[in-house]
């Protein structure tokens, strides 16, 4: 959710749909309320997958070199 999120913010703003933006706030919101011990291994792949899909629908619709990285850090 806040890698979403976070691309939102690299692509610049209507690069991504605002309603998805706004739902993907709405859930980090909502997630503050669940308690760790109420989420499992397989929410968690879930969770993942889903987002995993996302983000490549995201990148099919950004042109090649438009799609920024993320992650600032060093790779290994």
């Amino acid at each position: 959710m806040s890698t979403v999120l976070e691309l939102n913010r690299k692509l610049g703003e209507g690069a991504i749909k605002p309603e998805i933006i706004q739902q993907f706030e709405r859930l980090k919101e909502s997630l503050r309320h669940v308690n760790e011990d109420s989420v499992d291994a397989k929410d968690i792949h879930r969770i993942e997958e889903a987002t995993n899909q996302l983000l490549e629908e995201i990148r099919a619709s950004v042109s090649g070199d438009a799609f920024p990285s993320i992650y600032e850090g060093e790779w290994h």
